[in-house]
């Protein structure tokens, strides 16, 4: 697979913006200075497959020693290589996240061996809290 993960700098945000900005319906708008403030954090990593951005993660390592995922995408061209495994695989567990009850990604954090742990309603719609020690 010619697929490499790194953290992302200030020089990858508009491609990443790009890809954002096209599965905004599954992850919500996410403006420009959200990503910079990330990126800058060390909590921003961008995939690249064959030398294009293929798709990121954005997480915060909360005080408790929990990591949060906030979002992960991969442009639907490169999705089923691998490069969601290996996004997740660099944030430091163990690793909190919650997805809409009725997205079909849930399913994508069980093959990963998340554990569903409940669920909470959310601002709009119903979430799955899923963790990974």
């Amino acid at each position: 697979m010619d697929c490499a993960v790194r953290l992302a700098d200030i020089d990858d945000i508009d491609e990443i913006k790009k890809i954002a900005d096209q599965y905004k319906k599954e992850i919500g708008f996410i403006v420009w200075p959200i990503f910079t403030n990330s990126a800058k954090a060390g909590e921003l990593f961008v995939a690249f497959y064959q030398n294009q951005v293929a798709g990121f993660i954005r997480w915060h390592k909360r005080k408790d020693g929990w990591s949060t995922v906030y979002e992960i995408c991969v442009d639907e061209k490169f999705r089923k290589l691998g490069i969601g495994n290996k996004l997740i695989s660099r944030v430091p567990k163990p690793i909190r996240l919650k997805c809409p009850t009725d997205n079909q990604y849930n399913g994508f954090y069980r093959h990963l061996g998340f554990i569903l742990t409940g669920q909470e309603s959310g601002r709009k719609r119903a979430l799955n809290v899923w963790i990974k020690k």
